[in-house]
């Protein structure tokens, strides 16, 4: 069997399923009606609602029990439902407006009590031992809901001995959450334990039939969708197969052309930017050539020049504006300089280097250069106290190293003998 043929076998099993669904509606159209107020469908002749809801109670885990000889080995499911039944309220027609009006400000105060009413009903499953992971598999079944707005109450219970029995968690569920008239199943978590550090959870499935009407309406066109989907795809095939326009049926041509088209605006190529070409190398192109990473650029002219002219700006060397101040060559300029010679040229940078390797004072022609003694403390400054408040000792400054020497007087001695 070709894929052609498995699609209509496809559509001639969802025609047959569509056609049985359609015969269900119209034979509940002539039993059921919808009320808007209530939300649910009735009963034409005897006027009680149809809608139930089934709470299907699977299993709980974790869940936290007394242990003692007043508690009983016994757990069961409690389940209360809470519905909200509005009742309609009549317009006044007619001409005696003064009179109506007289009416309603008598009758105000218990037309408010009356506009909503609270029905509670109660359900329970049966009873089974005390286990950490109890299991109750059991469906709770409430029929005849005169409304679809409340709120399902589940309580997980442990039967006393003496007094009432205990609640060990509960959860609610609003009704809005089942409005779709589909199965959710779901782990609850069930508040108000007695331990708070362990936290207790209860499997529970639950389903609103509020409208039979509403939910074969919605599955009908679900039923439609598909079929349109398969009769699209023959009439493609038969297209690219055969060349001649595709054949759809005319239901199905008429489901199509009533579903809204999408709109959207014409765009004109010659109006579209062309995107040029972008490769790893743009990101780059706006570094200055000494911080460029070495990459292999593309030959275009073939000659390999674009190479070469890549390879030169990498071995381009930095100014020697780009230096720091405090490089070797900076400081190698510092030291032979002569200790008279004001140091105008020396950037505003520099100062923070010029305490460290400036040397001391000429004394007079005799006087040696070390580039590399400490700055001694006048006596002018003053110098800070200890925390420990004892005072500074009057330590005499150290002499510099023989090693330091030698490497100074091989340095700045000539060939001959002179000092530079």
């Amino acid at each position: 069997m070709s894929a052609v043929d498995d699609v209509e076998a496809r559509i001639r099993r969802l025609d047959e399923l569509r056609a049985e669904k359609l015969a269900q509606l119209r034979q509940l159209q002539h039993e059921l009606c919808y009320n808007s107020v209530a939300g649910v469908d009735e009963h034409r002749r005897s006027g009680h609602s149809v809608a139930q809801l089934d709470v299907t109670i699977e299993a709980g885990r974790n869940v936290g029990f007394k242990t003692g000889f007043l508690s009983s080995p016994q757990t069961y499911v409690r389940a209360t439902l809470v519905l909200v039944v509005a009742q309609p309220q009549g317009q006044p027609q007619g001409h005696q407006q003064q009179q109506q009006q007289q009416q309603q400000q008598q009758q105000q105060q218990h037309q408010q009590q009356q506009q909503q009413q609270t029905l509670m009903e109660q359900k329970s499953t049966s009873k089974r031992l005390v286990t950490p992971a109890p299991r109750w598999s059991e469906t709770l079944v409430f029929k005849t809901l005169p409304a679809a707005v409340g709120t399902l109450r589940v309580d997980v219970m442990q039967e006393e001995r003496i007094g009432a029995d205990e609640v060990v968690g509960t959860f609610l569920l609003p009704l809005s959450k089942l409005q779709d008239q589909r199965p959710m199943d779901k782990w609850h978590v069930l508040q108000q334990t007695r331990d708070g550090s362990r936290t207790s959870e209860v499997f529970v499935s639950c389903r609103l039939q509020r409208s039979p009407l509403s939910a074969l309406t919605v599955e009908l066109e679900l039923l439609q969708n598909q079929t349109n989907e398969l009769h699209v795809f023959l009439g493609r095939h038969q297209h690219l197969v055969t060349g001649r326009p595709p054949d759809i049926p005319s239901p199905t041509r008429r489901s199509i052309s009533s579903a809204h088209a999408l709109q959207g605006t014409v765009v004109a190529p010659e109006e579209t930017r062309e995107r040029g070409s972008v490769s790893r190398f743009s990101a780059v192109a706006s570094f200055p050539p000494a911080m460029k990473k070495r990459e292999l650029g593309a030959d275009t002219d073939g000659t390999g020049r674009g190479l070469l002219e890549t390879l030169r700006a990498k071995r381009q060397r930095v100014n020697s504006e780009q230096h720091f101040v405090g490089s070797i060559s900076d400081r190698l300029a510092n030291w032979l300089l002569p200790a008279s010679t004001p140091q105008t040229a020396m950037k505003a940078d520099a100062r923070p280097y010029s305490t460290v390797f400036a040397g001391e004072p000429a004394e007079g022609p005799s006087g040696q250069f070390f580039p590399f003694t400490k700055h001694r403390q006048s006596a002018s400054d003053v110098r800070r106290g200890r925390r420990t408040g004892r005072s500074h000792s009057a330590a005499e400054a150290k002499t510099p190293s023989t090693a330091l020497q030698a490497i100074e007087k091989w340095l700045f001695t000539t060939e001959k003998g002179h000092k530079s």
